[in-house]
């Protein structure tokens, strides 16, 4: 298979996947959100991780969600998003202790 990767272009905000429909249909097809990185940040990031030689695509996907040098915002510390939900707030938080777990 391979990894998808969503990021944005717009000098501020992140990608919020899950949060409005068409994130939910590519959050639901595997897509990887890439929060607030820069589209240099992501693809710098990925060459790493690929490069490691020791990770699979999950492990992977995974990794990019989690700050290595500060080239994204913690998710606690990133600014509430509208209509946030206490479901989206746990959900976040699960996922985020989950990938923490690999490192």
């Amino acid at each position: 298979g391979i990894l998808v990767v969503a990021a944005t272009q717009c000098l501020t905000g992140s990608v919020m996947m899950g949060h409005y429909a068409v994130g939910q249909a590519l959050s639901g097809a595997g897509v990887v959100s890439a929060s607030d990185m820069t589209v240099e940040a992501v693809s710098c990031k990925l060459a790493y991780l690929f490069g490691r030689g020791d990770l699979n695509k999950e492990q992977i996907s995974k990794l990019l969600t989690v700050s290595l040098r500060g080239e994204l915002t913690p998710e606690e510390l990133m600014p509430p998003t509208p209509f946030q939900t206490p479901f989206q707030i746990g959900a976040r938080k699960a996922a985020h202790r989950a990938a923490n777990r690999l490192l």
